[in-house]
């Protein structure tokens, strides 16, 4: 029974560890079958800008740049020009929709955290532009903001408050590009701002200007094949239903009982009142005389005529003997797991 549970084990144990070689085998396959395709992008924006006067005696120019103070009496319109630009590693499919708002948002001087007065505008309707290729750009020249318009608001309400206001330009770009290598969009929504101040007597050099940038690169692996998946899926089945197989077989065999271990617990249970276990080694005198029973019914005999306890050896897992003395006499039967194959 041994032999066989030992050729049973290997006879599970070989398909087991040929699967997992397998496995192993394919997925470093997969691994370097799998493909990573990559597309970096350079994302920037510049916003510059002019501030025209009105006629006055006191600036040559009709014009004044950056970094410059005004006096906001003098001031007719801020001109700006928005540029946009966008660079890619390989060529792209793409759709950039761009377009200008403003916010003009209104406090009391005396309280700059909660805005008293606000409005959007729209300065310049979304546009969109589609195309192919490794850049895409977009210019918005010469945006006019009347400051005017915006300064006769405030003016009114400084009839009843002291204002603190501000002119947020929004230069919004909405980008959406496609490339077959990834196999996924590269989206980017940005916002570049500059900031007038409006209500002010005089207005300070280098207004807030945020211009975005930004450098990314979008990574995706390509799929692996259709059948070097069904592959891998018929392997690891095939693995977990040899284990399954394994590990059914060793609990069946580690629970079913040898014909001899079935019949020695028989005996065991049923004549349990006639039986002792013995502890140690069988030692027998040797001037004794000893009478061997073929048959443990017919020793339970002899207990039943001598009135004597039969002593039980465990001589092995496979071999045991039963003992009854009597005087001089001893009579013995051995059950070996021989006799039971």
């Amino acid at each position: 029974m041994r032999l066989k549970r030992k050729y049973g084990v290997i006879f599970y144990s070989i398909p087991t560890l040929v699967c997992t070689v397998l496995l192993i085998l394919e997925i470093n396959y997969a691994n370097n079958k799998v493909d990573v395709a990559s597309v970096s992008y350079n994302e920037s924006s510049d916003i510059s800008y002019k501030v025209y006067l009105k006629e006055n005696s006191y600036y040559e120019t009709p014009y004044l740049d950056e970094k410059s103070s005004y006096i906001a009496s003098l001031i007719d319109n801020f001109t700006i020009d928005y540029k946009y630009l966008n660079t890619f590693s390989a060529d792209i499919d793409y759709t950039l929709k761009y377009g200008v708002t403003a916010d003009l948002v209104v406090f009391d001087s005396s309280n700059d955290k909660k805005p008293i007065y606000t409005k959007k505008y729209t300065l310049a309707d979304e546009q969109e532009i589609k195309g192919f290729g490794k850049m895409a750009k977009a210019d918005l020249l010469n945006q006019v903001i009347n400051y005017d318009e915006y300064n006769e608001i405030i003016n009114e309400l400084k009839r009843e408050i002291v204002p603190n206001a501000n002119l947020k330009i929004n230069f919004n770009t909405k980008f959406v590009g496609k490339n077959k290598a990834i196999g996924k969009d590269i989206i980017s929504n940005k916002t570049s701002t500059l900031d007038i101040p409006i209500s002010q007597k005089t207005i300070d050099a280098n207004l807030k200007k945020n211009n975005t940038s930004s450098n990314q690169t979008v990574t995706n692996k390509k799929s692996l094949s259709v059948p070097l998946i069904a592959l891998l899926v018929g392997t690891i089945l095939l693995l977990l239903l040899t284990l399954i197989y394994y590990v059914l077989y060793i609990i069946k065999t580690a629970e079913k009982k040898t014909k001899y271990e079935q019949k020695l617990n028989k005996i065991l249970r049923e004549f349990d009142r006639a039986i002792t276990e013995a502890k140690g080694k069988l030692r027998l005198d040797r001037n004794a005389n000893t009478i061997e029973i073929k048959d443990f019914m017919e020793l339970l005999d002899v207990h039943d005529n001598f009135n004597i306890p039969i002593i039980y050896y465990r001589i092995s897992s496979t071999k045991s003997v039963f003992i009854v003395k009597n005087g001089n006499d001893i009579y013995y039967n051995v059950m070996k797991s021989d006799d039971y194959e």
